[in-house]
């Protein structure tokens, strides 16, 4: 080769200089476009074939070395529409082939870049800066999630967003120990609890429940215990009205009744039921069977009228108590069935299989409560309790005694809602349960308020139970319907939690001032609503909310760290709209280079891999990665290699030079 080979690689390496200062002049020339990735220039020498004590240096040959799997500086953006890859990963674009009537077209080559600087266009398309096109799969707004796993041109239009009815609220609470109504008195005892006995209409859930008596200057329970103490006065009780089942036979009390009308009521019905009332000393109703044969029944299944609790007080006429008397007298046998199922059956007397003594039938009487009623034989009488409204309980049959007492109480009819008339009473004795904003199918406004009552406390022997009630119509007057009571007692452990507890509450075919929402699930969840403590006597509401919304207009997209195009509509709704799909290649380096950032899969790069590792930024954009100050030491070696190869010619021109002046 010699002086010409030598004059072959100083041009060679001029050239594979010149293609190395080209690529640093592009860097240098796109250090702020955006997402660029620079192009390294990778030196090749190349050796002619020879001895190896006969080796040349040879000459030298320039390539491109791509990084396009090194990541830009990240930077903020002011587009809502604006993302970043951080980590790996491609947008998943296409170019339009042509334009008709203001529309793009496309030939479906599916195209990849790093650029982020997409925004919508006239038609809501997302286009970036270079006039590629996003794809992505577009999202079910019902399930939220993916509607398919191919990506398609993202295209949002401003449609309406129709309205989605309220199926489910979401209310999670606590309610106070002690609740701070209008009411309430902490000088009175039970002045906290929801009195029915005040209530024209009885607004409580469920069977009828027990009416807070009065009596002895003191607010007491109607329990079998008060009861049977005397500390209640069945004038107060007749004064609340109700519906007594006796014997089958349904004898309606007025309410602002008094004793004297309660006894002419029932006796009215003697020749039906068989069984004559007065009053005993303490002013309690007894009632008596007309004959030793008859079985008196108080309460019944369709005894609706009937006090849930029944407080029995059970004697006989002569002055020696039945309970007093070691061993019943022969004959003297006294039959006590409480309804259940299967119902059970004490027998008192001195026959065969039949109890005898005071602490047998003691023992008898504690295993009433599994035919669903308990039993207390304080004060001199036998109290039986019924669990509830199901259970009737009988007291007599053949051979009884002649006489015996029966103590009850009347309560308010129940019809679960608050009348007109009632409102300011109920309002007094409740306290606010906050309030939320539901839609109908129209996507119309309701606005459902809340209150709660406390009907019983563990203060006073029984269980912390509250009722729920929900506001139907703001305006109520009369015997019009105010509030609603969901129909169900939320009951409370000794661990302030509810016990049983309610995960959900089924409302049916809820109306609202005249709107018709129709059933609505009231949803707790696990422990949502608790029994502590407050010190001013609130409730204090965690979570009320609910799934329904009005029909409305897109307003805007932007791009969530979840990858997401979310939707903003008129309505306040933010809908997630597309997923934006992330593309992958195993050889990403050998993708190649296209106009505006963009990349074509080639056979070395292999096929794309959808669902790329690298996490989209919502309003920022990727950087060049191009190192200025690395590519200005590039630029100053490859200066100084391409001057040093016209070194070498300028000598080996000099050497020839030499050589044809020998010859002259």
């Amino acid at each position: 080769m010699g002086i010409f080979g030598a004059l072959t690689t100083a041009v060679a390496g001029m050239r594979a200089q010149a293609f190395a200062l080209e690529n640093v002049s592009g860097n240098i020339a796109n250090s702020q476009t955006t997402a660029f990735k620079r192009m390294d220039t990778s030196f090749q020498d190349l050796i002619p074939d020879s001895s190896r004590n006969r080796q040349l240096a040879g000459s030298v040959t320039a390539q491109s070395r791509a990084t396009n799997t090194v990541q830009g500086d990240l930077q903020a953006s002011s587009l809502s529409t604006s993302m970043a890859i951080n980590g790996a990963g491609f947008f998943v674009v296409q170019k339009p082939s042509g334009y008709m009537d203001g529309q793009p077209s496309f030939d479906g080559i599916d195209l990849y870049s790093r650029r982020g600087d997409f925004a919508p266009d006239k038609n809501g398309y997302l286009v970036n800066g270079a006039g590629y096109y996003l794809l992505g799969v577009p999202v079910d707004p019902s399930t939220g999630n993916p509607a398919g796993s191919v990506p398609q041109l993202l295209q949002f239009k401003t449609d309406f967003l129709p309205a989605q009815p309220s199926t489910q609220i979401d209310y999670r609470l606590n309610l106070p120990s002690y609740p701070q109504t209008l009411n309430a008195d902490k000088n009175v005892p039970g002045s906290e609890l929801i009195n029915p006995a005040s209530f024209i209409s009885n607004p409580l859930a469920g069977p009828p429940q027990p009416a807070r008596l009065i009596g002895n200057g003191a607010n007491v329970l109607p329990d079998a215990a008060a009861i049977s103490a005397g500390t209640s006065d069945i004038s107060a009780l007749a004064s609340a009205g109700g519906t007594l089942e006796l014997n089958g036979v349904s004898i309606p009390v007025a309410p602002g009744s008094d004793a004297a009308a309660v006894l002419a009521a029932i006796n009215t019905q003697t020749g039906t039921t068989g069984v004559s009332a007065s009053l005993n000393s303490s002013n309690q109703l007894v009632l008596t069977g007309a004959d030793a044969h008859t079985a008196v029944t108080i309460g019944a299944a369709s005894s609706l009228g009937v006090l849930g609790e029944l407080g029995l007080g059970v004697g006989v006429a002569n002055p020696t108590n039945l309970l007093s008397q070691s061993i019943a007298s022969a004959g003297q046998t006294m039959t006590i069935t409480v309804g259940g199922n299967p119902p059970l059956t004490i027998t008192f007397g001195a026959g065969t299989g039949e109890v005898s003594t005071l602490a047998q039938l003691s023992a008898a009487l504690g295993g009433l409560s599994g035919g669903g009623a308990t039993v207390n034989t304080a004060n001199g009488n036998i109290t039986i309790t019924a669990g509830n409204m199901t259970d009737s309980v009988s007291v007599g049959g053949t051979a009884t005694p002649a006489n015996f007492g029966l103590q009850v109480a009347s309560a308010v009819p129940s019809n679960g809602s608050v009348i007109g008339d009632d409102v300011n009473a109920f309002l007094n004795s409740s306290i606010g349960g906050g309030a939320v904003t539901a839609y109908d199918a129209s996507g119309a406004p309701v606005n459902i308020q809340v209150r709660w009552v406390k009907t019983a406390s563990s203060t006073y022997g029984g269980t912390d139970t509250w009722n729920m009630f929900y506001q139907v119509n703001s305006g109520a007057t009369g015997s019009d319907v105010a509030w609603k009571n969901v129909g169900v007692d939320y009951t409370f452990g000794a661990n302030r939690q509810m016990d049983p507890p309610i995960a959900n509450v089924q409302l049916q075919n809820v109306t609202v001032n005249g709107v018709s929402l129709g059933n609505l699930t009231m949803s707790h969840g696990v422990g949502g609503v608790t029994h502590f403590a407050d010190a001013n006597g609130l409730a204090q509401i965690n979570l009320l909310q609910q799934n329904g919304f009005p029909a409305g207009d897109l307003q805007g997209i932007s791009v969530s760290d979840k990858g997401r195009i979310v939707g903003t509509y008129s309505n306040g709704r933010t809908i997630d709209l597309a997923e934006i799909t992330l593309a992958n290649f195993q050889g990403a380096n050998y993708l190649k280079r296209l106009d505006g950032g963009a990349f074509e899969a080639t056979d070395e790069s292999g096929v794309a891999i959808y669902g790329g590792t690298g996490q989209i930024i919502g309003s920022t954009l990727e950087g060049s990665n191009t190192d200025i100050a690395d590519e200005f030491t590039k630029l100053i070696i490859t200066q100084q290699a391409y001057s040093a190869n016209t070194k070498v010619i300028t000598s080996s021109n000099q050497m020839v030079q030499d050589l044809l002046n020998m010859l002259r």
